[in-house]
């Protein structure tokens, strides 16, 4: 039994960040299903049995939301359960928690669950929305660490609310720091009446956040949740997020191409917002991407947060 305590200590040091709380805050942590809980652990597994020995079915990312359905306590471990059908581990021998009762929670607040404002980056743009499917995009440039106002933006898109699901001509949205990046690759490039010759910006959708309730809900299986990542660069350059039951291929484009869930800018705006005002290194460059949907108040003009 020894022997095999050490082993599932080593495996859980090697795969996550937990929190070390003290024996007595261990005894008063409220654990009980049914309330929401918040990861504290980068890349926590996920287990189809609560087991360590077995192969993880996949990864809940620190700032995720979880509402365990059950608990068990095996081996020292408390386990939760989660849609009656997968175990993360929620407390180790010696007051190890990997999870936080979640009593703070506002669905309205932003933050930057996946380190988005973390990663190298010169700009962010902000997108406010308001009822009636129209917006404002602000773009920012970084300075000393500082976000300064650039510019001023009206925007459009086809439906009020953030997207959920293929096909439903909204476009995404949500309390989280998504990002964008430039691409060149792609049908609704637009040209201004010099004709010159414009790109469009992707939106990072979908994100392991948008597809979490689908999966746990089983209407979407671990392998469809395992191809979307946070952040899909590989080998120098960004990739296309695969389509998915939620959608794909949310853009930033010229409005004279029409929408399906993108976000659109009067055309010869877009082509000054693609070659003058966010000048990004095509493909390589993230950009964190801040929207307020219609039910969040949202900051004044200048201001990002």
């Amino acid at each position: 039994m020894l022997k095999k305590l050490i082993t599932l200590f080593i495996i859980c040091v090697l795969t996550l960040t937990p929190t070390q709380i003290t024996g007595a805050e261990a005894k008063s942590q409220r654990w009980n299903i049914y309330q929401t809980y918040t990861i504290e652990s980068e890349g926590m597994p996920v287990f189809t049995r609560p087991d360590f020995n077995s192969n993880p079915a996949f990864e809940l990312q620190k700032g995720m939301l979880v509402k365990p359905t059950a608990s068990i306590d095996k081996d020292g471990f408390k386990w939760f359960k989660l849609n009656n059908k997968y175990w993360i581990p929620a407390m180790e021998p010696g007051g190890v928690v990997h999870l936080s009762l979640n009593t703070n929670y506002d669905p309205k607040k932003i933050v930057d669950l996946y380190g988005i404002l973390d990663q190298p980056h010169k700009y962010a743009v902000k997108l406010t929305k308001y009822p009636g499917a129209i917006g404002k995009i602000e773009t920012y440039r970084r300075v000393n660490g500082h976000y300064e106002l650039n510019s001023v933006y009206e925007a459009s898109y086809r439906k009020d609310g953030p997207k959920a699901k293929y096909g439903d001509l909204k476009s995404p949205g949500g309390p989280v720091v998504r990002y964008l990046y430039r691409t060149t690759y792609s049908s609704m490039n637009g040209w201004d009446k010099s004709g010159n010759k414009f790109g469009v910006y992707k939106v990072s959708f979908p994100m392991p956040h948008d597809a979490l309730p689908y999966l746990l809900d089983g209407k979407m299986s671990t392998y469809q949740y395992n191809k979307i990542p946070a952040i899909n660069y590989h080998g120098g350059m960004f990739h296309p997020h695969p389509h998915s039951m939620l959608g794909a291929d949310i853009l930033i484009h010229t409005k004279a191409k029409g929408s399906l869930g993108c976000i659109n800018i009067e055309n010869e705006e877009m082509s000054n917002f693609y070659h003058n005002d966010i000048m990004t290194e095509n493909n390589k460059e993230i950009i964190p991407f801040v929207i307020y949907d219609e039910d969040v108040v949202a900051p004044p003009t200048g201001q990002l947060f």
